[in-house]
């Protein structure tokens, strides 16, 4: 039995996929004209991992059910059909025979509804591969090609930054907003999240973007997290490249970096309570053990604008 299933895409042309590893579960849109012209059968690339996976993979959850309905339709109609079929036939032999009679009312008729398979409404940013011409469509930030695997968080680096920069001056904006939603002690926790966050993405921005530069640079092979250490990344290009961090940044603005590296680690992995190995690591004396960060917006301001200079820098290294 054959399921004919119509696909439709949103109005400009996408096509919403679902990354299937469950620890990253990251969904995004492709063109559909690409998804069936140029991404292979066996290897479909998650723009935000990178995990790879054959194409019948990347079903979002939303596309599961709507085929599970139809699949479970299209079946209940066909044996209620094959039921009264065989039912009928039994009832029809048995009609002059005078001493066995098969009676058969057949149960209300289940109508199989092949409804397309509709998706998200469209999205404002839209990618295009500059390897392979594949075009996608994101929230948020993303780093891979869904189609060749091309990184591209080189292309991504900026507009992640501008982002950022959007959400901090936004940041009275979304207090007020918040506080008419959901009052102001809630407000205020929501906000203080989000732009604690905002440090995590800086830093998971210059990572991706670090990572990228260097592996076009150099052959040498780097851990995940190499560029999250700012001595070690300084180091990594300067010993293969020909120049460090310093030089494109002075030494407070090289300390401060490390600082606030330091801090977004803490603030990740250890809810912003200080302990131990930050204040050796970060050498902030501002805090003692047991406290907790308080993060400021002319500091999450200023490593903007410090990683936007490092990035112009590295930018400019060649081979």
């Amino acid at each position: 039995m054959e399921i004919p299933l119509e696909v439709l895409s949103d109005e400009k042309g996408y096509y919403d996929r679902q990354c299937p590893n469950q620890e990253c579960e990251y969904i995004f849109k492709i063109h559909m004209e690409d998804w069936v012209e140029k991404v292979t059968d066996e290897k479909v690339f998650c723009p935000m991992c990178g995990h790879t996976a054959p194409s019948d993979a990347w079903f979002t959850d939303e596309q599961y059910n709507g085929i599970q309905k139809i699949v479970e339709n299209c079946t209940l109609s066909y044996f209620q059909g094959e039921i009264n079929k065989t039912f009928n036939k039994f009832s029809k032999s048995t009609r002059n025979n005078q001493f066995v009679k098969i009676a058969y009312k057949p149960t209300r008729k289940i109508t199989f509804q092949n409804n397309p398979i509709g998706q998200r409404e469209e999205w404002e940013i839209e990618i295009i591969c500059e390897i392979c011409g594949t075009r996608s469509s994101i929230i948020g930030s993303a780093y891979f090609c869904p189609c060749c695997g091309n990184n591209a968080a080189e292309k991504i680096f900026d507009e992640s930054l501008d982002t950022i920069q959007k959400m901090i001056e936004s940041k009275q904006a979304m207090l007020t907003m918040f506080s008419e939603l959901y009052g102001k002690y809630k407000a205020e926790t929501m906000c203080r999240s989000m732009f604690e966050g905002s440090l995590g993405d800086i830093v998971s921005a210059f990572q991706k973007y670090a990572e990228a530069r260097f592996m076009k640079l150099s052959t040498k092979k780097v851990r995940v997290n190499d560029f999250q250490i700012v001595e070690k990344g300084s180091t990594l290009f300067n010993d293969y490249c020909g120049s460090g961090y310093g030089t494109w940044l002075s030494k407070e603005e090289l300390n401060f970096m490390n600082l606030m590296f330091q801090r977004r680690h803490i603030l990740e992995h250890n809810n912003g309570i200080v302990d131990e190995r930050y204040i050796k690591q970060s050498n902030d004396l501002n805090y003692k053990v047991g406290q907790r960060l308080v993060l400021k917006e002319k500091e999450v301001v200023t490593l903007l604008r410090v990683i936007k200079e490092l990035g112009e820098g590295l930018k400019g290294l060649s081979k």
